[in-house]
């Protein structure tokens, strides 16, 4: 049986990616991370982000935007700094993934520590 939530962020996630660029179906799973394999960052996971909060009555208190996504465009000055000094790198980013979005939508509301410990990712 189809899960009605993963049904419902995968049909919201095809209305808001729109198809590959060489055609084709998107594949989306549970795993399938927004940064990585969506090529999410910046400005458009923000909007991704804040439309899903939206259209499922996510109830969130705060986002923790910078946990997950980096900036929209590679920052070149603070890439060759962090090479020399691990204070001046920025914060490893934690994977998000559509499971994680899709358990949210189950609980009604984000918490971060929550809904990492559930996709195996607690801090």
């Amino acid at each position: 049986m189809v899960d009605p939530n993963w049904q419902q962020l995968e049909d919201f996630a095809r209305e808001e990616l729109g198809r590959p660029l060489l055609g084709g179906k998107l594949t989306l799973r549970p795993e399938t991370t927004l940064d990585a394999d969506l090529r999410m960052t910046g400005l458009d996971a923000v909007e991704f982000i804040d439309k899903w909060v939206e259209r499922f009555d996510i109830s969130v208190k705060e986002f923790p935007y910078n946990r997950y996504f980096g900036p929209e465009s590679l920052d070149v000055a603070g890439f060759f700094v962090g090479l020399f000094s691990k204070r001046a790198r920025g914060p490893e980013r934690v994977p998000l993934t559509l499971g994680m979005l899709a358990e949210a939508m189950r609980r009604g509301h984000w918490d971060t520590e929550e809904i990492e410990a559930a996709a195996g990712r607690a801090k």
